[in-house]
């Protein structure tokens, strides 16, 4: 069909509109933003210098007890003054002293068996989780005091038999309910070689960096002896 020259004229300007108007409203169109990717969350970390709650009690120090003091000295004796700091040895207990033992990741003094009981539970340790060992420090074993808090009873340091371990800087203070993981990490090898953890202890006692040589182990060992 041939358009007059009137007719064909209309249709192309009708057309060329709406090509205008096409591109019109494409050039108007909002430009989506491009997407907002929010920052990836860390890893949280799994160091054994990662602070942590403790666990609850119930999950070790399984058949073990603290030892009391009316036991120690009953076994070993007085060990000496009971003083705020660290003081000299002066019991008949201090015959069985060792001194500068090294025990895997550092060397200590104290009781015979308690420095043979520390080294065998660090050597298995060694074998498991050797990272732990290669990161473990100690704030001391043997080092006759009262107790922190309680001036009128010894503390199981007095006689070698307990020592505080910690990782990082700085231990985890008493009384505070956290732990080191490596302090976790290591605490089911301490147990099973006759060691109470003092994340057991209650309330303003509680002590993640402690490990003493328990009740039941003490008196095992002293009654083969």
């Amino acid at each position: 069909m041939v358009l007059s020259p009137r007719k064909a004229a209309k249709k192309a300007a009708k057309k060329a509109t709406k090509k205008v108007a096409k591109k019109a409203a494409k050039q108007a169109a909002p430009v989506a933003a491009p997407a907002v990717r929010a920052p990836a969350a860390a890893p949280a970390p799994t160091g054994p210098d990662t602070v942590i709650p403790i666990p609850p009690t119930n999950t070790f120090n399984q058949g073990l007890s603290s030892a009391s003091e009316a036991t120690m000295l009953q076994i070993f004796g007085v060990p000496g003054q009971k003083t705020n700091d660290c003081s000299p040895a002066t019991g008949a207990f201090k015959q069985r002293i060792v001194t500068r033992v090294n025990v895997g990741p550092f060397s200590v003094s104290g009781l015979d068996i308690a420095v043979q009981a520390l080294k065998a539970a660090f050597d298995e340790a060694e074998e498991q989780i050797p990272n732990v060992i290669s990161a473990v420090k100690n704030d001391g074993m043997l080092c006759v005091r009262h107790k922190r808090g309680n001036p009128n009873s010894f503390s199981n340091h007095s006689w070698g038999t307990a020592i505080d371990l910690f990782f990082g800087n700085a231990a985890v203070p008493q009384g505070v309910n956290k732990t080191y993981r490596g302090c976790l990490q290591l605490a089911p090898f301490f147990n099973k070689h006759g060691f109470y953890w003092g994340a057991g202890f209650s309330g303003k006692s509680v002590d993640s960096m402690h490990f003493e040589l328990a009740e039941e182990t003490i008196k095992s060992m002293t009654h083969r002896g």
